[in-house]
Order: structure tokens, then sequence, then C-alpha cells
């Protein structure tokens, strides 16, 4: 297998360039379906320690479906599988630079939730322009044993997120420890409640 590493302001990503597992040619949905059910030893060897970190991203170089796309690209990090990443996205564009596979200019890359464009703007510049976001439901609220009532809004960005209204812990590097357990919960108590 061969691999090109990057980061974007110090976001790592992993990027399978060649050797990764055969997934045919479906779309890029049913391929990281089977990516995930038949292949997943090989994420968990990409990503995971000790040649990867929890905060490493990998992306699997494919053949798009899409002609106008000069990749198609499956997303995955320590605990699965995302649909969009965007630190990701700009790894991979400066990765297909670097590799001589797309010069300065626009290109589309293929994701599961949809076509996204990467603006190479320089050797190492890229700017993106996601799938459209939205937020799907504000004033959510959900209770969290051990830090009650915690408020905020569910939104799309090429994955789900919950945006909280406000940190039930102050954000600083001591408690990143207890921010990770704590966005643990709200994730948990947020799928028990539907």
């Amino acid at each position: 297998m061969k691999l090109v590493d990057s980061h974007t302001g110090g976001e790592p990503t992993r990027v399978i360039i060649d050797g990764g597992p055969d997934l045919g040619a479906g779309s890029l949905v049913e391929r990281t379906r089977l990516f995930a059910e038949k292949f997943d030893h090989v994420r968990t060897s990409v990503i995971l320690e000790p040649r990867g970190s929890d905060a490493m991203v990998g992306a699997l170089l494919c053949q798009p479906t899409d002609p106008r796309c000069v990749a198609g690209v499956i997303y995955f990090n320590n605990t699965g599988y995302l649909g969009m990443c965007g630190h990701g996205t700009i790894g991979v564009a400066v990765t297909l630079a670097y590799l001589g596979r797309i010069d300065i200019g626009t290109h589309f890359i293929e994701t599961s939730v949809g076509v996204v464009q990467a603006d190479l703007i320089g050797p190492n510049e890229v700017r993106i322009e996601n799938v459209a976001s939205y937020c799907y439901k504000s004033g959510v609220v959900v209770e969290v044993d051990g830090l009650g009532k915690i408020s905020g809004s569910i939104a799309w960005g090429g994955n789900w997120f919950f945006l909280v209204d406000q940190t039930p812990l102050e954000l600083k590097f001591e408690n990143i420890s207890l921010l990770i357990a704590a966005a643990q919960q709200i994730q948990s108590a947020l799928n028990e409640n539907g």
C-alpha cells in the first residue's frame, strides 16, 4: 500500500494513493459500506497507533463515478467513516498536486455525500467549497448524566454535528480528556433520544 501524509494547519491526513482494497465500481456510498463491512482492518491499520493517531483522518482515493471529478475519496478516522472532511479535502488536493495529477485551478472531488470543489491556488494553498450545509434543528435540549441539560443545534455539513450553545467545561488544554468524554456523553444521549 502506498500512502502520502499531509497536514492542514496541523491536522493530519493520510491518503492511500495505491494498493487499497478493491471496492468495485459502485457509488461511493456503496463502496464506503463495502470498505466498512469487509476491509475495516485496512482503516484501523492505516489510522490507529502505532502508525497513526486519534487526530489523523484517512482518505482512500477511488475512481469517481462523476466524470467531472479528478478523484473519488472515502474518508475515515479512528472511530469509523466520514461523509466529508474539510481539512482532509485540502490534504487530498495538495497530495494530488504533489503527485502531478492536478495543476493550479478548480477541481472537483467526489465524496460519499456529494461533489466538493477544490481550488488549488498554489502548491500548498487550497480553498474548498463543501456540500451544502444547513441547520436541521435548533433549540434541542438533551439531559446528560453528570452534565445536566445541554442545549444546541443539530447541523449538517457533510457529517452530522451537534453544536452546543454553551460548553459544559472550559475550553483549555487541561480539559481535553474531560471535553472528549463530555462530547461522547452528549452523543450517546442524543442517540438514545433519537
